[in-house]
């Protein structure tokens, strides 16, 4: 086993699309936050941080997932 074993990277890819959409900024608590998130998983979180993930990070990446299935649905059906 690796010292990145436990890293989530389907969920560190995801963080990556929140930022590169500007959904999310590096440097600010939601970053950190979600950076625990990724290596540390989400029982890590103290109150204050399960409070910051929910709405700055779960939430946003709920909504960008709903509009990904959306886009999915509009894509496969034939025009």
């Amino acid at each position: 086993m690796g010292w990145n074993d436990h890293v989530d990277w389907e969920l560190n890819d995801a963080i990556n699309d929140l930022i590169d959409e500007g959904l999310l900024e590096e440097g600010t608590p939601a970053y950190g936050v979600a950076q625990q998130v990724i290596h540390s998983g989400i029982e890590s979180l103290s109150k204050d941080q399960r409070r910051v993930w929910d709405r700055y990070v779960w939430e946003p990446l709920a909504r960008r997932q709903e509009k990904l299935e959306i886009q999915r649905i509009v894509d496969s059906n034939p025009k």
